[in-house]
C-alpha cells in the first residue's frame, strides 16, 4: 500500500510539472494587435487613396525653321496675272521711297523705274547694288494691287554677303511688309501667285514675309527673332566699302 501511494504521489507531481511546462513553453501569449506595417495591403490602399499630382511634361521647343517643297497640286493652275505695274515702296533702312510703274506703254520694262528700284533694294551693310530680277517686281506689284495700293516696305533686298546660296545674294528675293496687313495674310495671298518657281517664307517674330524667284517652289516658317542673324549675312571677307561693283 505504501508503494502504491508513493507512485500516485509521484505521478501527480509529474502531471503538475508537465502542465506548468505546457503553459509556460507552449501556450500562446495574448498581446494587442500591432499596427499594420508600411507596405501591408492596408497601408498600400491608404497611400493609393491620396491623389498625386501627375508630373508635368516638359514643353517641346518649336524648331526654329520648318520648311517643305510645294507639290504641283498646290500651285496656281493658270498663268501669272499681269499686274498694273504700279509700285510704291519704302525702305526703312535708307528712309527712302520710290513710286514708279515698272512698265512702258508698250508693255516692256521701264529701265529707269527698274534702276530706281535697284538702288532702293541695295545692300544695307555694304551700300552696293545689283540688278534685281524684274519678275520679282511684278510679284510685288500684284501684291500691292491686291491690297488696294497699300504701301510696301522692303526690309531686305539684295545682300552682298558671305552666304552665296541665299536668294538675296542672287538679287531675286525681298523681305517685305504691307502697311496695315498681317504677315500671315500677306503670306497667304503671295502663295496664290505661285504658278511654279517661288519661295515664300513667314517670319512671325521678325514681322515680315520673304518672297523670291527660284527654280522650284518652297514654303517655310522661321521663328528666329531677327530673321536669320547668322554670320552668312556678313559682307564677304576682305570687302571694302569704297569698292563698289559695277553691277
Amino acid at each position: 500500500m505504501l508503494t502504491v501511494s508513493f507512485r500516485c504521489a509521484y505521478l501527480q507531481k509529474s502531471v503538475r510539472w508537465f502542465i506548468v511546462l505546457l503553459v509556460v513553453g507552449i501556450a500562446p501569449r495574448v498581446e494587442a494587435d500591432p499596427p499594420p506595417p508600411t507596405g501591408t495591403v492596408e497601408g498600400e490602399q491608404a497611400e493609393a487613396e491620396v491623389p498625386k499630382t501627375p508630373p508635368k511634361k516638359p514643353k517641346r521647343k518649336k524648331p526654329r525653321f520648318q520648311g517643305h517643297p510645294v507639290s504641283e497640286s498646290d500651285l496656281r493652275r493658270d498663268a501669272f496675272p499681269r499686274p498694273s505695274g504700279d509700285l510704291q515702296i519704302y525702305s526703312p533702312n535708307w528712309h527712302e521711297e520710290v513710286k514708279v510703274n515698272i512698265y512702258k506703254a508698250d508693255g516692256s520694262f521701264n529701265q529707269d523705274a527698274l534702276k530706281s528700284l535697284n538702288h532702293l533694294f541695295r545692300c544695307r551693310r555694304t551700300d552696293t547694288e545689283k540688278p534685281m530680277e524684274p519678275h520679282l517686281f511684278e510679284i510685288l506689284s500684284s501684291i500691292q494691287d491686291h491690297f488696294a495700293g497699300r504701301r510696301l516696305q522692303v526690309i531686305s533686298g539684295f545682300r552682298n554677303q558671305r552666304k552665296i546660296t541665299s536668294m538675296h545674294f542672287h538679287a531675286t528675293a525681298a523681305d517685305i511688309r504691307v502697311d496695315g496687313i498681317s504677315e500671315r495674310k500677306l503670306r497667304d495671298f503671295a502663295a496664290t501667285l505661285d504658278a511654279g518657281g517661288m519661295g515664300i517664307g513667314l517670319y512671325p517674330y521678325a514681322h515680315f514675309v520673304h518672297v523670291d524667284v527660284r527654280p522650284d517652289s518652297y514654303r517655310w516658317i522661321d521663328y528666329s527673332r531677327d530673321g536669320d542673324g547668322s554670320s552668312g549675312r556678313l559682307p564677304p571677307r576682305g570687302f571694302k566699302k569704297k569698292s563698289r561693283p559695277e553691277s
